[in-house]
């Protein structure tokens, strides 16, 4: 029997990565990303995510992976704009998550699957190409960061 839980309740990483479609590692790693992500961490260490820290999750995946920001990006636009900002963001997301699952026709283009429809039983494995999209976006933050470091260090 799965109860469903009031959405003022607190979320496990596996709940939360569950709600946003990413692997617990992503939500880690934003955690150290984003000092505004401050989950509740309990007795060895189990991560209790409060319904605000969901929402800036939303948004901070909407910027990151829906509108193509960085990482470092999103800090400043946070820092303009402020948390609150972010939330907004995430609830438009998460409200707009019940309507469009996803952006399939983009999600194919980036991985140049051509005119592979993702819904029809094919052999592809959309928790798989999930995580290896979330990996490429993690991968392009990194880039872009190190791009930045190595400018203010060197600058032309």
């Amino acid at each position: 029997m799965n109860i469903e839980k009031s959405p003022d309740a607190f979320r496990t990483i596996s709940e939360a990565g569950e709600m946003l479609s990413l692997p617990s590692h992503v939500l880690r790693f934003w955690e150290s990303k984003f000092p505004q992500i401050k989950p509740i961490k309990r007795a060895g260490g189990r991560r209790f995510y409060r319904p605000n820290d969901i929402l800036a999750l939303f948004g901070i995946k909407k910027l990151l992976h829906g509108n193509g920001m960085t990482i470092i990006g999103v800090k400043r636009l946070i820092r303009e704009k402020g948390i609150k900002y972010l939330i907004d963001i995430g609830q438009k997301e998460k409200s707009g998550l019940n309507e469009n699952i996803s952006d399939q026709n983009g999600f194919n283009k980036t991985l140049n699957l051509g005119d592979v429809s993702l819904n029809e039983g094919n052999s592809l494995d959309m928790k798989r190409l999930s995580e290896i999209k979330t990996e490429l976006f993690i991968l392009r933050s990194r880039i872009a960061e190190r791009i930045t470091t190595s400018h203010r260090i060197h600058p032309k």
